[in-house]
């Protein structure tokens, strides 16, 4: 069966218990729809890469037929923003492994059904837990009496370290970087990173539901998200642990969101997103103008448009965007059709023949006014 936490009312995103729906989000957007593939746990021999709490990290792999081409996808679930926040994340999955699975089973995406996920049915598929609070960015101990470990970018670099030693990632052909929400973010972030560590593949981004506005809106229930991010940016050390060091210069913790990050990223990027995000909350809609509020459908349709402006302005060919009218947050894999396209022939088209091969040049937009409901299925 087909599972829809990725579509839910907006008043929900007000909860105080928003990380935990992050977390459930996060994996149950992966467990959609077609056949599952069950990916094995393995921890990374380096010490130093570990969650919030301490614990050792370990990813989940599931080897495939044709082994030098690799998808790479970080979960999501949110950002810690705070000491307080990052100590209560480090009792719970999204910040300690020590409740981890052996094994974790997942679709769409990581899907071997080749009319789910044409392109990597048959790609060595890894999925990196998120458990360091920051999008895979930081590199810091916090100075509390309990020590916090933020130590994303270790977390990257063990990854990658073993598997080069145990999937042969050095001779990678192909690579995909993907993830939803705040991997969707890490996706944008980290891309042109993985493509460094095998420079002669080729390699791709795949975020889905990570372009996120900044600005002082209400997001996971609490208010001042811009200022949060950056404070943040700043505890975690998150500069050392993103790729482009002129975004970082010049733009500073700005270089959290895509809209920033986009213009020094080089990896070509195909990106999945809902002009109506259901994690958006009440207030600026960025820096538009637009005071967003979802009992106005007037200024939901007025940001959604900025959204359009923005995404169609920074990903231009050889990128290319899947950019749909329903209300939800990650998942919709397949399930939502753009000129009578779905994402996984979208991607594929795209991948193999480039923006060129898709209508208008690879910006699919569904185009249709908030709100939308028959825009979530065909």
């Amino acid at each position: 069966s087909t599972l829809h936490f990725a579509r839910v009312p907006a008043i929900c995103m007000m909860s105080k218990y928003m990380w935990l729906f992050s977390f459930v989000l996060a994996v149950a957007v992966q467990a959609g729809r077609g056949s599952n593939t069950v990916l094995n746990r393995v921890e990374v021999a380096s010490s130093s890469a570990k969650c919030l709490d301490g614990s050792p990290y370990s990813y989940y792999v599931s080897p495939g037929s044709t082994p030098s081409k690799f998808y790479i996808n970080m979960q999501g679930g949110g950002w810690c923003q705070d000491l307080n926040e990052c100590a209560q994340r480090a009792t719970t999955a999204l910040g300690s492994s020590k409740s981890w699975t052996p094994t974790q089973t997942f679709s769409d995406t990581f899907s071997r059904d080749s009319l789910q996920n044409p392109l990597m049915a048959n790609w060595t598929l890894v999925y990196l837990p998120y458990c360091d609070g920051g999008s895979f960015t930081g590199n810091a101990v916090s100075a509390t009496d309990q020590p916090l470990y933020f130590r994303g970018w270790n977390i990257r670099e063990a990854v990658v370290a073993d598997l080069r030693q145990s999937y042969g990632f050095n001779d990678a052909s192909d690579v995909v970087v993907g993830g939803c929400s705040a991997g969707g973010l890490a996706a944008y972030l980290h891309a042109d990173w993985f493509a460094s560590q095998v420079p002669k593949a080729r390699a791709r981004a795949l975020p889905d539901s990570g372009f996120f506005l900044d600005g002082n809106y209400t997001r996971d229930g609490k208010e001042d998200y811009e200022a949060r991010m950056q404070q943040m940016y700043s505890f975690m050390n998150s500069s050392a642990g993103i790729s482009s060091t002129q975004c970082t210069e010049a733009m500073g913790y700005k270089c959290l969101f895509a809209l920033y990050m986009l213009p020094y990223m080089k990896t070509p990027v195909f990106a999945l997103n809902s002009a109506y995000d259901a994690t958006m909350g009440n207030g600026p809609c960025g820096h538009s103008g637009i005071t967003f509020n979802w009992s106005n459908a007037t200024s939901v349709n007025a940001c959604g448009t900025y959204i359009r402006t923005l995404m169609r302005k920074l990903l231009q060919p050889p990128s290319a965007v899947f950019l749909d009218a329903c209300q939800h947050h990650c998942g919709e894999w397949n399930s939502i059709h753009i000129h009578n396209i779905d994402s996984s022939v979208a991607f594929t088209t795209w991948y193999t023949k480039g923006s060129g091969a898709l209508p208008d040049s690879g910006f699919l937009d569904q185009g249709l006014p908030y709100p939308c409901a028959s825009c979530c299925r065909d």
